[in-house]
């Protein structure tokens, strides 16, 4: 007897017994003899009563040579993992040459900065170098932005007000508990990473327009809160930051020592910061960034990885503000203002983000020389920050970032269009 006998007589003898029984998978073996290797396939079939049953498996095993050959030329060809290195020959010819010149162009990039770093504080004048220095430290405070904006996909307006909080802690570290003024960096972390976690803890479980406007009300309130807490005038360091003995620079070139010692900084944390974003913790941010849901399907807890990433963000703004200290050794409500949160903002958005120079965290340097240089290059033109009018307008620092943010505008709708066209 055949196998569909066997079927047509067990579902009939099942509907004699007047028995609803669930339904069965039946599963036939078809060898295919016409071939010199012989194919077999599996097919699942459901028991169904009577003459049905029958021809549903008629139909199943005609179509199931049709279906096999059909995979099987659907299926790729098996490739080797290891068909994208380069071979001996390609080695020979100078195949990973792009990733030695990458190193030779690392090499020579930081050769030039270490030689900058060195000549820029003994030969430039000392408001020059106070002015580098600042723009150093503020560094930090765009690559926090760069980390929260590029990498995070969150918004903040209040940078400017966590650097405050860090320079203002550090300040009063110096002044009320007795610590060294080299501590001051540290001190600016822990404040700025405290008073972000404050911020992003009720934030992060809204929507993320909250983020930018709980940050946007620090920016408002800090200068109203630093007023009441320091009067209206500026505080200064009571402790100087003199220059160890083992540098060779004498006490009246402090400058200099205060220039190497924020550059050291900076350079160290940045270093460290993409260590972070190389490894799984920076694949998990990305990850939460582009698609939450996946990203909490795979385990990662998207609620503290974005708080954790939004207090570290704080905290990096929280050592520019206690860098900033060192070169100026006072803090004043005129520091921070609302608007120097809303140009960092402006500015990491042109720069540091896709629109202008790509995603890099190098691109915050030449953000940070906008914000610090732009200033003292528009006080040192005759006439223009004090000329009215729509000449005044046009020289007014404010029109410099309108029109930088409108080319970065089109700049990426260009590279948007490039993309979605296969350019």
């Amino acid at each position: 007897m055949s196998e569909f006998d066997n079927a047509d007589d067990g579902t009939d003898d099942d509907l004699d017994n007047g028995e609803q029984q669930a339904t069965e998978p039946l599963v036939f073996r078809i060898e295919r003899i016409a071939e010199p290797a012989a194919t077999e396939a599996e097919i699942a079939l459901p028991i169904l009563p009577g003459e049905v049953a029958a021809e549903t498996a008629a139909e199943l095993i005609a179509a199931a040579p049709d279906e096999h050959e059909a995979s099987l030329a659907a299926t790729p060809p098996p490739t080797d993992v290891h068909d994208d290195e380069p071979t001996t020959a390609q080695q020979a010819v100078g195949g990973d040459r792009p990733q030695s010149a990458r190193r030779v162009l690392a090499g020579v990039a930081l050769a030039v900065f270490a030689a900058l770093a060195i000549a820029t504080p003994i030969m430039a004048s000392p408001i020059f170098v106070t002015d580098v220095t600042q723009l150093a430290a503020l560094t930090l405070t765009f690559a926090g932005l760069w980390l929260l904006t590029h990498r995070l996909g969150l918004l903040s307006v209040g940078h400017g007000a966590l650097t405050g909080c860090g320079a203002v802690a550090a300040l009063h570290s110096v002044n009320d508990f007795g610590l060294p003024p080299s501590l001051m960096p540290i001190v600016g972390f822990v404040a700025g990473f405290a008073v972000g976690a404050l911020l992003a803890i009720p934030a992060l479980r809204l929507p993320k327009a909250y983020l930018a406007l709980l940050t946007l009300s620090a920016a408002v309130v800090f200068p109203i809160v630093l007023r009441q807490i320091d009067g209206p005038l500026p505080v200064t360091l009571d402790a100087e930051f003199l220059p160890p003995a083992w540098t060779g620079v004498d006490a009246r070139d402090e400058h200099i020592w205060e220039f190497w010692y924020v550059v050291i900084w900076v350079v160290v944390v940045m270093w460290l910061l993409h260590r972070l974003l190389s490894g799984p913790v920076g694949r998990a941010i990305i990850a939460t960034r582009d698609d939450p849901t996946a990203a909490a399907a795979f385990g990662v807890s998207v609620y503290r990885l974005r708080l954790t990433g939004v207090a570290l963000s704080s905290g990096l703004a929280g050592i520019a503000g206690g860098l900033l200290v060192v070169p100026v050794n006072f803090t004043d409500q005129a520091q921070y203002p609302e608007e120097l949160s809303i140009k960092l903002f402006a500015l990491t958005i042109a720069f540091a983000s896709t629109a202008i120079g790509g995603s890099s965290l190098l691109r915050t340097v030449p953000a940070s020389m906008v914000l610090v240089l732009l200033p003292v290059w528009l006080v040192d033109r005759e006439g223009w920050v004090t000329q009215g009018g729509w000449g005044g307008l046009v020289k007014s620092e404010f029109f410099f970032y309108a029109v930088l943010l409108l080319v970065a505008a089109y700049v990426r709708s260009y590279r948007s269009r490039g993309l979605r066209a296969g350019v």
